[in-house]
């Protein structure tokens, strides 16, 4: 029943009995949703075949996500910023298809990816700047000035 479940999930294909065991930590993780108790979002994940390792930095002005993306061609990734929300989706492509050659050995994960991270707060989208070098996508996102705290005194009455 759980592997019914997960396959629906598409967090695990069928025929591929050690998936699961590789993706454990990310298919528990999505089943109990561990990502409401941190300030961001841990990424969504949707209609993935596979989940790029990332970082997600602040610092006093700006946000830096980094994204391990090697093998992937720049002209397959994609970054948006939507609603406090930045949405990295992309392929990695098999050079050839499976069926052209024999394979001894495919452990490296292919196919299409999409994560989504709620950013805690606004930033300024006409500033954002991203840069693939290496086969790691860094996206520098400063935060917006417009956005500002403030703080609410509590004023106390005499009894």
């Amino acid at each position: 029943m759980l592997k019914y479940y997960l396959e629906e999930l598409g967090l695990v294909k069928r025929g591929d009995p050690f998936r699961d065991l590789v993706n454990l930590s990310e298919i528990m993780s999505k089943l109990l949703n561990e990502d409401i108790h941190t300030r961001f979002s841990a990424g969504t994940y949707y209609q993935s075949d596979w989940i790029p390792h990332i970082d997600l930095v602040e610092l006093d002005n700006k946000f830096i996500l980094r994204a391990d993306l090697a093998g992937v061609s720049r002209d397959d990734i994609s970054v948006e910023i939507i609603d406090r929300q930045l949405i990295l989706r992309g392929e990695r492509k098999l050079k050839k298809p499976a069926y052209e050659e024999q394979y001894h050995r495919l452990e490296r994960p292919y196919g299409k990816f999409v994560r989504i991270f709620s950013l805690p707060t606004e930033v300024d989208c006409s500033q954002v700047s991203a840069v693939f070098r290496d086969g790691v996508l860094e996206v520098v996102l400063p935060k917006s000035e417009e956005e500002s705290t403030k703080k609410i005194p509590i004023n106390c009455e005499p009894i």
